[in-house]
């Protein structure tokens, strides 16, 4: 083939001339094994691996004719027109390469992964297209494992189509009709109803759900969601989103259903009158959470969840994401942070789920209404040596009611409650929340030999110095001394016979002096600076903590704290009640390590490796030793108090390598002559699957007691992910080898499956679980692979709800 440059011919008109092969000629470039032109209609025509540039815009063919005077190009056999957005393949195709607009008969327009087909098929724009009789799919193989095939298809690239008279065809056998369909021919978001989805659950039964995605605009969006349950009745569902900024975010859920299963479930209608049993119930949660950026630098933080009944997280643990959690925490605050100084107001309001009747009223729950902080970071005095912190801490904690708990007295101590069961009375059950004639007991009086404070105020104010200290290479020696004052209004009075004082101050010094030295060796090609390096560390560490001066007036909401030992490191739970520790608000309000030194040995490796321009460090591997020793308690021992002033033994290993990660926390109760321990292990391989072990063990501790054998509790726990080319699984299931009579060895469990068919143009979506003590629950839904999407993975935190 003999390449030559077209030029305008001088010929008479009517005139014929054997042009040369190729060429640009009035804006197109042209190429062909054979030409003709005819300057009288001022046409070329070209054969045989024809080839014409037009713009940005290419066309190939078996032949083609050009109209240079009308700027249209008719391409016969095999023509395939190719864009920046899309590719045309057709028998013929005639176009207007001035107007980009054109008419393919017989062929097909690929865009992405979006595919249309048609006897005839009209651009009508630069991205938009009319087709007679033809199909959509967005599948990758021959034949098409689905397709939307329409009388009328009016497809805008980047846009949508809209197909009239679609049938759904799977495998080419059609499936449903529908008058009008819409589909996205673009990634980003888009407005539309979204493929149906099913569900089955012991409880609600078979169930079918089906949505409508709303994008309000591109910073806000909405899911609408009607579901039906078999057993339940219809539910309605709403997921609202928003966008602020890129840091600036919110998020609620919300459902609502009138349950028909509930009504007639023992749980709520063993405390419901005989005319109320076997009513449906109205049943609503809402869950809602943002992160707000200010202006100033103010950060305001929101989480609200509510439900109507305290069976609702256990019902539908993926909707309000709180099974298993004591309480439902509601919070907001807002904080700023400066320099050296952090600032805060925070409110809290919880929901107390620990109790049988699902319709009970909230007034027992005590909250945080509000707390306020103040926090000033170690800061030097002048040019001295000498650091000094602030903290101030100012929090109310109220309810609605009585701001004390009656209580009986003697071990396993409880509410005290009003009625009887039968013969026995209501104090005497250990499970009485369970007996609607059980009903706790309150008459005003508070009697601070057995009752329990709930609510007050407290203020906290702490202010400590340091001088940190260096004694040679090997050496560091940090001195604190630490004042503290803490001021309590309590809301009980007592009576004339019981008088309480509803105030008290508690005022210490607290010094502290830690000893520490490093000792370390690195490892590695030295003598090149951009070498990969291991650094080895041993850390001993000696802290010696005493309260020379505690003026703490007695009082009730303290307990006899001589009797036990307090380590900072101490737990706090309900089993405190039936201890000399008593219940208080929090942590803060005990007094520890009065008197005591702390022994730790820390082993730790830490690894350089280099990046593309800098140096990345990681720490491979840390062992961490320590132990605490009480000499208050020690003074304490004879021969009828042995005395416990060994604290726990506690080991820390992480190690955390490229590929394997591990975690073990173990404590060694000397007194109790038992271990807790809690392990994990990790294996991530270099395509994002991994595998994980859990195993827990756990005594319930109650300092200065003997342990109870029969406490442990002890469990297993694997999840996994798998990712293959056309499957993802995500699983975990949690196994106790020692269950409660009646109950199976699998606590928990929890998968997911997402499959994507042939074609690489739709998926399916499974999952099932059963959360601690709940339903049996599964789920399926399908959705189409639309252009530009990637099949969705299971997010690890689906794991957290089992």
């Amino acid at each position: 083939m003999i390449l030559v440059l077209l030029l305008l011919s001088l010929q008479p008109v009517g005139g014929w001339a054997a042009p040369p092969s190729g060429g640009r000629l009035h804006g197109i470039t042209v190429n062909a094994d054979e030409s003709e032109r005819d300057t009288e209609s001022d046409t070329i025509d070209l054969k045989s691996h024809v080839q014409v540039i037009f713009g940005d815009e290419h066309l190939s063919c078996d032949r083609a004719r050009i109209n240079l005077r009308n700027k249209t190009i008719d391409a016969i056999g095999n023509a395939v027109w190719t864009s920046p957005k899309s590719t045309v393949f057709g028998h013929r195709v005639l176009l207007d390469y001035e107007s980009n607009t054109g008419v393919i008969y017989d062929g097909y327009v690929k865009s992405g992964n979006a595919l249309f087909e048609g006897e005839i098929m009209t651009k009508t724009g630069e991205e938009e297209y009319l087709v007679d009789r033809g199909q959509f799919t967005t599948c990758e193989n021959c034949p098409e494992t689905w397709s939307f095939s329409g009388r009328k298809i009016r497809a805008r690239l980047g846009g949508y189509a809209f197909i009239k008279s679609s049938v759904f065809k799977v495998g080419g056998i059609p499936f449903f009709w529908l008058p009008y369909l819409i589909v996205p021919l673009k990634s980003d978001r888009q407005t539309g109803l979204l493929p149906p989805a099913t569900g089955f659950s012991d409880s609600g039964g078979f169930e079918l759900s089906d949505s409508f995605f709303w994008a309000i605009d591109r910073s806000q969006d909405a899911t609408l969601t009607i579901k039906s349950y078999a057993k339940r009745g219809p539910k309605a569902l709403v997921n609202y989103r928003y966008l602020l900024s890129t840091d600036s975010v919110g998020e609620m859920d919300t459902g609502l259903l009138r349950d028909r299963a509930f009504a007639g479930d023992d749980r709520v209608n063993l405390f419901r009158d005989q005319d109320s049993k076997g009513t449906a119930i109205n049943r609503w949660f809402i869950r809602y959470q943002h992160y707000l950026e200010l202006p100033e630098g103010y950060i305001h933080r929101m989480q609200w969840n509510v439900a109507s009944d305290l069976q609702y997280p256990k019902d539908f643990p993926l909707e309000t994401l709180n099974h298993g959690d004591p309480a439902m925490e509601n919070r907001m605050s807002l904080t700023k942070n400066f320099e050296q100084d952090h600032v805060s107001a925070d409110a809290s309001y919880y929901f107390n789920l620990l109790k049988s009747n699902p319709l009970s009223s909230n007034n027992d729950s005590v909250h945080r209404l509000p707390e306020l902080r103040y926090s000033h970071v170690y800061d030097k005095i002048g040019d001295s040596s000498f650091l000094f912190s602030l903290d101030f801490d100012s929090t109310n904690f109220a309810r609605s009611e009585f701001g004390y708990d009656k209580l009986t007295s003697g071990p396993g101590r409880q509410l005290l409650t009003t009625g009887s069961v039968g013969t026995a009375d209501c104090n005497s059950l250990p499970n009485w929340d369970w007996n609607p004639e059980c009903t706790p007991f309150r008459n005003g009086h508070y009697n601070s030999a057995t009752d329990l404070i709930r609510t007050g105020h407290r203020l906290d104010f702490q202010a400590s110095l340091i001088r940190p200290v260096e004694l040679g290479r090997y050496l560091d020696l940090v001195p604190k001394l630490t004042y503290r004052e803490t001021q309590y209004r309590f809301d009980v009075h007592g009576d004339a016979t019981n008088p309480v004082d509803p105030l008290n101050v508690r005022r210490l010094i607290r010094a502290e002096l830690t000893g520490r030295s490093t000792f370390s060796k690195v490892y590695g090609d030295l003598s090149s600076y951009r070498s990969n390096r291991w650094k080895h560390e041993i850390q001993p560490e000696i802290t010696f903590k005493t309260t020379p001066w505690l003026n703490q007036p007695a009082h009730p909401f303290f307990g006899s704290v001589q009797e036990i030992p307090f380590f900072s490191d101490t737990n706090i739970s309900d089993a405190d009640l039936d201890t000399p520790y008593g219940l208080q608000f929090d942590y803060f309000d005990r007094i520890y390590d009065k008197k005591i030194v702390t022994m730790a040995i820390t082993n730790r490796i830490i690894s350089k490796h280099w990046g593309s321009t800098a140096p990345v460090y990681r720490q491979d591997f840390s062992w961490r030793l320590s132990q605490s020793y009480d000499f208050q308690q020690a003074e304490l021992i004879s021969p009828t108090n042995p005395g416990t002033p060994w604290s726990d033994l506690q080991s820390e290993l992480k190690v955390n390598l490229d590929q394997f990660s591990a975690y073990q926390l173990m404590s060694y109760y000397p007194f109790q002559k038992v271990t807790n321990s809690s392990s994990r292990v990790r294996y991530t391989f270099p395509n994002g699957n991994f595998l994980q072990l859990v195993h827990n063990r756990a005594y319930t501790i109650v300092p200065g007691q003997p342990v109870d054998e029969n406490t442990l509790a002890t469990d297993y726990t694997l999840a996994m992910r798998t990712n293959y080319r056309f499957l993802d699984l995500l699983g975990k299931v949690t196994y106790n080898p020692s269950p409660p009579v009646g109950q199976s060895n699998i606590t928990s469990y929890g998968y997911g499956l997402v499959i994507t068919l042939p074609g690489n143009c739709w998926f399916i979506k499974w999952t099932q679980y059963r959360p601690t003590g709940g339903d049996n629950a599964s789920d399926l839904s399908f959705d189409f692979n639309w252009p530009g999407q990637k099949r969705p993975e299971i997010p690890e935190t689906f794991l957290n709800n089992f």
